[in-house]
């Protein structure tokens, strides 16, 4: 036996279908929507020297007090370097290693054997190192971003040991003291 749908009950089926969609439609709950923008900038690490002076990729050239040219046996020579971050975030400073070139090439005895390096944190008297010259290295050394104001005077002495032996005599090195910067 077919079930036979008449066309207006066809007709009031699909008109109540109609209505409960609008229903559903108007019904509905308010809603908003809304996007944020933001822009993130790296910071940066500047280390400088002194007044200004970038050391890379030449180096920053410095002369000791007098006498720095002209060392006896127990002279001691200093110099102040003011290290510095001049850029936006805090840095941790380490010294390196330094190379040393000596002018005679590779004597025996050599002039940089007897040399000892003291690197002093001048604000805080807190001594950095104290060794043979050919080991002036530290680590750990904060300086706060902003220039000079929140840089490290470094009070560097070099001192031509007492008991150097004559075949230094007349010897003469370049030392290059490779500072970095990492953020803190």
């Amino acid at each position: 036996m077919a079930v036979s749908i008449s066309s207006r009950t066809k007709l009031f089926a699909a008109m109540g279908i109609i209505v409960v969609a609008a229903a559903g439609v108007t019904l509905a709950a308010f809603t908003d929507s809304g996007n944020v923008e933001t822009t993130f900038t790296a910071g940066t690490l500047d280390l400088k020297f002194d007044d200004d002076q970038d050391g890379n990729p030449d180096n920053y050239l410095v002369d000791f007090s007098t006498g720095f040219d002209n060392l006896a046996p127990g002279d001691t020579v200093t110099r102040d370097l003011l290290v510095y971050n001049s850029g936006t975030i805090d840095a941790i400073v380490e010294l390196a290693v330094p190379t040393v070139t000596n002018s005679a090439g590779s004597p025996v005895p050599a002039l940089q054997d007897s040399l000892v390096v003291t690197i002093t944190d001048v604000e805080t008297v807190t001594e950095l190192y104290n060794g043979p010259l050919a080991g002036a290295a530290f680590t750990g050394l904060d300086i706060g971003a902003g220039g000079t104001p929140n840089g490290k005077t470094l009070r560097i002495s070099v001192t031509l040991d007492a008991a150097a032996p004559i075949g230094v005599a007349g010897q003469s090195v370049d030392v290059v003291l490779p500072f970095t910067a990492a953020q803190a």
